[in-house]
């Protein structure tokens, strides 16, 4: 007989009677704000993030810093503002803040109030992103391929998708092998109960066979509710993609990829081949599901045996820790 299990609902969709309150906040992981190149130094730039607005900038040390992006004093946007040194200063009364969030200036005042604090997401640069994680201190490491390390690989970053659902909702076909098998058609190979689920992340070892492109061997890591990356061969070429989702406060997702391939195989001209036939396979995934998920309204519903693996993430998600540290 068919097993069943309540999922969890993505944003929009009607209550059920008998489902617990949704907490509060979103899922304590590592969300991508920005690319790196996208803020030189005395650079800031604002985006619009979880249920607020954060600015990223970078001082002239170099280091990028996130954080909440209204001034303490009337609520002017910092990404208005300018870099002075490594703090910014906001543009309507000169309000300065370190890169730990705490005033350091106020113009027409000697005396500097101890709540003259904007929250200070912790923040982290790998990949050619911007990372801030949602909470005081990180529960785990930023996103990263298995068995491969940033600097061995040449690496490719881009926007790619901007979806109506939590961050989560996407990540779910990392673990749906049906819909990998009827929609994308991957023929799969994977045993359900070999996939090690941790509390903070999801390993698993999986074989695709993709008609047009071949067979592809994968090392696959699922990181928070929101990042998932894959590390494998194509047919003997060594291929990374890494795609990661940010929640934004209208129930957005935007996203990003992350192609990948090492340094040390092959010339210029093959590792450049060989992004290209990474970031077209990713391209084909999200084209194939993005009029689906932006139809969507994910609710409670009927899984059946042949949704072991399935079931699996979504318990990850139901039991994933939640915070709203910038309005705390």
């Amino acid at each position: 007989m068919a097993s069943t299990t309540a999922i969890p609902r993505a944003h929009g969709a009607r209550a059920s009677k008998t489902r617990a309150k949704k907490p509060a906040g979103f899922h304590r992981s590592w969300y991508a704000i920005a690319r790196s190149d996208e803020v030189g130094a005395g650079e800031v730039i604002g985006r619009d993030f979880l249920d607020g607005r954060a600015i990223a900038y970078r001082g002239e040390n170099g280091e990028a810093v996130v954080m909440n992006a209204y001034c303490r004093h009337l609520g002017a946007d910092l990404s208005m503002g300018k870099v002075i040194g490594n703090d910014i200063q906001c543009a309507f009364h000169h309000w300065q803040y370190g890169p730990d969030g705490g005033c350091t200036k106020i113009p027409a005042s000697e005396k500097i109030p101890k709540a003259a604090r904007v929250f200070k997401y912790p923040t982290a640069e790998k990949w050619g992103l911007i990372w801030a994680f949602n909470g005081t201190t990180p529960l785990f490491d930023v996103p990263e391929f298995v068995d491969f390390a940033e600097p061995d690989l040449d690496i490719r970053t881009a926007e790619a998708f901007d979806l109506p659902v939590e961050p989560w909702v996407p990540f779910t076909n990392s673990m749906d092998f049906q819909h990998l098998r009827v929609l994308h058609g991957l023929k799969i190979e994977c045993d359900p109960d070999a996939i090690d689920v941790g509390d903070y992340r999801i390993q698993y070892d999986v074989r695709f066979e993709d008609p047009n492109l071949g067979v592809f061997d994968q090392r696959i890591r699922v990181t928070g509710t929101n990042t998932i990356a894959l590390a494998g061969r194509l047919n003997g070429m060594a291929i990374l993609s890494m795609a990661t989702g940010t929640p934004t406060p209208d129930g957005r997702t935007h996203g990003w990829s992350v192609t990948a391939t090492p340094r040390s195989e092959g010339n210029d001209a093959e590792r450049e081949q060989r992004l290209q036939i990474g970031e077209a396979f990713f391209r084909r995934l999200i084209q194939e599901d993005e009029p689906i998920m932006k139809t969507i309204r994910f609710h409670d519903g009927l899984l059946i045996d042949a949704d072991r693996a399935l079931a699996r993430f979504l318990q990850y998600v139901r039991r994933f820790p939640t915070a709203r540290p910038a309005a705390e």
